[in-house]
């Protein structure tokens, strides 16, 4: 190592930094233009002011710095390390992006993460040292909750023609086309509060339109991409009879596989009069396992507890259920369920609204 330091020092002009990151030496003259970095790490205030200016419009905590730098740069070390037998060293662009993470971290206060950063910094510095930066967050997960208590309104929207769910001006941010559907009309406010785009939404269960959603509401989790505010103020919003909130940010990935029970208010008819012992028959539905098809493959869910009245050749039953029991095909019978209402009540029997009283996982 002694031989390649004093043929560093003899053969070749290196700045401080790169003469340190090949072999530990140092330098006490400066020099007009290092061999490798050609002058990149005498413009570090530079550079970090670009970053700063790109990482401003966000709310952050922790952040990452990436560089793409000149293929001429990695060319020139590595002919220079080859030459002389140097393995092992640090390589220029992660020196580059460490010092800038120390000048970063002391202007503004937060921490460099290598996991999980909410904000990326990417700076990218062509040949003729041109220097751009550009930033964009990790998204952030909400969980959130909705109540609708007006009917007619729709749970999910089609995605804007334009850009196809990703977010535009056409469409806000939003990734909708349209904004009449409780999706949309959450989407309109997420984005709004987060300053974010296009939120993906992952649904504990579903409703008809002609439904309501009581009770404290039926959870959901929005997956919002490159937010500017990771610690929204306004956390309850809504418009049309829907009225949401975001329950609490999560800080992994939503559990879209999570169970839940679904306390659900069902208004049917049936093809004859009814009596207190179909009724009866009605509330036997508690405790029973229900199976039907679902995507070619038989699911089974549970029913937890159910009550029943009847007037007339009118029936309203309240379930608690597991989710993703098929409400109306459990009253038809149409497509194999079993048991069904129909089948327990001997008539053909048909589904007039369903209403969500509850849902809470399990």
């Amino acid at each position: 190592m002694v031989d390649a330091q004093t043929t560093l020092l003899k053969e070749y002009q290196l700045c401080k930094s790169c003469l340190a990151r090949q072999a530990g030496a140092s330098r006490k003259k400066p020099v007009d233009k290092c061999y490798i970095c050609r002058g990149l790490f005498g413009r570090l205030d530079e550079i970090a002011k670009k970053a700063l200016a790109a990482m401003k419009q966000y709310q952050f905590s922790t952040f990452l710095i990436g560089a793409t730098l000149p293929t001429g740069l990695y060319e020139r070390e590595d002919a220079l390390r080859a030459r002389l037998k140097i393995r092992g060293r640090e390589s220029v662009k992660n020196q580059l992006t460490r010092e800038l993470g120390v000048r970063l971290s002391k202007k503004t206060g937060k921490k460099v993460d290598y996991a999980r950063p909410d904000v990326t910094v990417n700076l990218t510095i062509d040949k003729d040292g041109g220097i751009e930066a550009s930033a964009y967050s990790r998204p952030l997960v909400l969980l959130c909750r909705y109540v609708k208590k007006e009917r007619g309104l729709p749970q999910k929207s089609e995605k804007c023609p334009m850009c196809l769910g990703k977010g535009c001006n056409l469409c806000d941010g939003t990734g909708l086309d349209g904004l009449e559907s409780v999706e949309g009309i959450v989407a309109k406010h997420i984005v709004a509060v987060t300053k974010g785009q296009a939120p993906r939404f992952s649904w504990i269960g579903s409703e008809d339109q002609s439904s309501l959603v009581l009770g404290r509401g039926r959870p959901f989790f929005a997956k919002v991409s490159d937010p500017k505010i990771r610690k929204p103020k306004k956390t309850k919003f809504g418009e049309k009879g829907i009225a949401a909130k975001v329950v609490r940010v999560l800080f992994g990935e939503p559990d879209t596989q999570a169970r839940f029970i679904v306390k659900t208010r069902i208004e049917g008819k049936c093809g004859h009069p009814l009596a207190a012992a179909d009724a009866k028959k009605l509330k036997a539905l508690s405790g029973m396992q229900v199976k039907f098809e679902n995507k070619n493959r038989t699911a089974t869910k549970k029913i937890h507890s159910a009550q029943a009245k009847v007037h007339g050749n009118e029936f309203t039953i309240t379930l608690a259920a597991d989710g993703g029991l098929p409400i109306k095909q459990l009253i038809g019978g149409e497509q194999y369920i079993e048991p069904n209402v129909s089948a327990l009540l001997g008539a053909k029997c048909e589904c007039t609204t369903f209403d969500i009283l509850s849902v809470e996982f399990q």
